[in-house]
């Protein structure tokens, strides 16, 4: 049990880390960075020659993982009363992922790893042409402050998300310890949720009484769907890599490295398109 502590606090660690360097600025990326990888990655690296079985179940909680945000965004942009009752929309996500959380556990539902390829193409296709179809309208938005600050700023805000990071995490190492060849489940429950949901909680009181909440909230939820794809590409790719160069000379600080460098790529993917998918359908970057 002790073992599964430390790697919580070190995973913590990690979570804050990324808090302290990373700033957030614009709406669109703050959409993006809902599904961003982190609790994903840290489950996929643990999972080590097992990653492969692992991902074939995590695949599927990260398509639910962005359904929700998506949905629940499209929600509060488009209704006011989603707005006036963040809390209720909150709770009302939280029943529905938990109820398709249910069934893909009872179902056992995986993608297997041979259709990874394909699979994440279809996603990419359907993901391409949400985005394009439901684009909002072009809108410029004052930048008074920043959507989610960096540095000790950012890690003194964000100590709930801290928390429920590491309790996600804690859940996650401590099933895999007490049931070390219960890879599916442990590969579900490697995209739990928690902090995105927390967060769009967050965003929606925050934005409640502000006059600018609509154009806000349509910029934010327009680029989710390209987070998503970035998250889901993430995962496939970094389950393939762990699962193939694990053994009993591979060491784990090899594969650590690797989720950095991964997770600097994603950030590096998301403030690209944040500033080339607005372009390429006709809206200023800013």
């Amino acid at each position: 049990m002790a073992g599964v502590l430390l790697r919580t606090a070190g995973g913590t660690l990690l979570y804050v880390a990324f808090l302290w360097l990373v700033q957030i600025d614009d709406w669109r990326v703050a959409g993006m960075m809902l599904t961003f990888p982190m609790l994903n990655g840290m489950a996929l690296i643990s999972a080590r020659e097992n990653a492969g079985a692992t991902g074939q179940s995590m695949v599927p909680v990260v398509v639910l993982n962005g359904a929700v945000c998506f949905l629940f965004t499209l929600a509060l942009a488009w209704s006011e009363i989603a707005r006036t009752n963040p809390l209720a929309l909150t709770l009302l996500a939280t029943a529905l992922w938990i109820c398709a959380y249910a069934a893909l556990e009872r179902r056992n539902v995986i993608v297997p790893a041979r259709t990874w390829t394909a699979f994440t193409a279809l996603c990419v296709i359907v993901s391409v042409a949400l985005t394009y179809w439901l684009w909002p309208a072009c809108t410029e938005l004052l930048r008074d402050a920043p959507v989610r600050a960096g540095g000790i700023v950012g890690v003194l805000e964000g100590w709930p998300r801290i928390l429920l990071f590491a309790v996600s995490l804690l859940i996650v190492f401590g099933v895999a310890h007490a049931y070390r060849d219960a890879h599916a489940a442990i590969g579900r429950l490697g995209a739990l949720p928690i902090v995105p949901l927390f967060g769009l909680y967050t965003v929606a009181s925050v934005l409640g009484s502000d006059p600018a909440a609509v154009p806000k909230l349509d910029t934010m939820r327009s680029m989710v769907l390209v987070g998503w794809i970035i998250a889901l590409l993430f995962a496939v790719l970094l389950a393939a890599y762990v699962a193939r160069t694990s053994g009993p000379k591979s060491g784990a600080t090899k594969h650590l490295a690797v989720l950095v460098f991964g997770w600097a790529l994603c950030v590096g993917a998301i403030a690209i398109s944040a500033r080339v998918v607005p372009t390429l359908v006709g809206c200023p970057a800013g």
